[in-house]
């Protein structure tokens, strides 16, 4: 999944903002699952709040307030 931080010809439109969402979703789960490893969750972290970087940069450049805001 492109970046912006990571690649400059990426671009996040609100169409991608689902799989991004998901991204997160999929993230909790693992780490929110006690089969875990504490050491797998730790090297997530940073993947989530990627994500979740990408989903306020998509909200800021859209104007919209994210449902879970709400």
């Amino acid at each position: 999944m492109c970046d912006s931080a990571r690649c400059p010809q990426a671009t996040h439109h609100p169409c991608h903002r689902p799989v991004w969402l998901g991204q997160v979703a999929s993230i909790d789960a693992f780490i929110n699952n006690r089969r875990v490893a504490r050491g797998e969750k730790k090297r997530l972290e940073p993947e989530r709040d990627r994500a979740l970087r990408v989903l306020v940069e998509i909200d800021t450049a859209t104007g919209a307030v994210p449902a879970e805001a709400s």
